[in-house]
């Protein structure tokens, strides 16, 4: 990684640096400039927000429900954006790592619900499994960073695995799936502003208002809530 233009990033002087030496950098760089601040990126980190935004929206429209996965929806879009916004604020390679285990409470909770509607996951083993899909996950990213290997394939890999199983689950039982198709245009969408950003084919560096990465978190939290309007058509089938 090329820090010339990220000064702030091996600065002695600015917050997070005893961090950043202690556990190493992340394993790419987003466009935004790194500022010397506790808030290091802050349209990046400001910008998940809107994930907590998703969270106390499906929190209201859950409070009363008494299935758990119904109520583990907006735990898990709050951890998503909880743990992003930290690693933006630092810019470490520890708190990326925290990012990731974010993110593995969606992507573990789809991809799972899925082999549940598939009968291949009993529902009364979706939680143990769940939690320990996320630990494992980060366990595993922490040993495929060290090995230089990119650890956003990670996600990528589960990102495959549930549209897969989602469309098996759809097939063998017809379901509605315009809330599903839904939440994947604005992840698709999102995900071209994030690819955008990190090949700095659209990157103002010293825009600290509009960055790839930042619309990415935005479009990706609108993601989740219509990911939860799907899945809540199959409550029944869930503990």
């Amino acid at each position: 990684m090329d820090l010339t233009p990220y000064p702030n990033l091996t600065n002695p002087e600015c917050p997070w640096h005893a961090v950043r030496e202690w556990g190493g950098l992340p394993n790419v760089k987003w466009c935004e400039e790194t500022l010397c601040s506790w808030v290091a990126e802050p349209t990046n980190t400001w910008s998940n927000l809107a994930f907590l935004v998703t969270a106390a929206a499906i929190f209201v429209v859950t409070r009363r429900e008494t299935s758990r996965t119904e109520r583990f929806w907006p735990v898990a879009a709050f951890w998503v954006g909880v743990t992003s916004l930290v690693y933006h604020a630092s810019v470490t390679f520890v708190l990326q790592v925290f990012d990731f285990f974010g993110m593995y409470f969606f992507f573990s909770l789809v991809l799972l619900l899925n082999l549940v509607r598939l009968e291949l996951l009993s529902k009364e083993r979706l939680f143990p499994v769940l939690w320990a899909s996320i630990i494992g996950l980060t366990v595993f990213t922490v040993v495929v960073a060290k090995a230089s290997l990119p650890v956003q394939g990670i996600v990528g890999v589960m990102l495959v695995a549930g549209i897969v199983t989602e469309a098996w689950a759809t097939v063998k039982r017809k379901s509605q799936v315009r809330w599903f198709l839904g939440a994947l245009a604005f992840i698709a969408v999102a995900g071209a502003f994030s690819a955008s950003d990190v090949s700095r084919r659209w990157c103002d560096p010293t825009d600290h208002v509009f960055q790839g990465h930042a619309i990415w978190h935005v479009l990706n939290a609108v993601g989740i809530g219509l990911a939860y309007v799907h899945y809540r058509q199959f409550k029944a089938l869930f503990p």
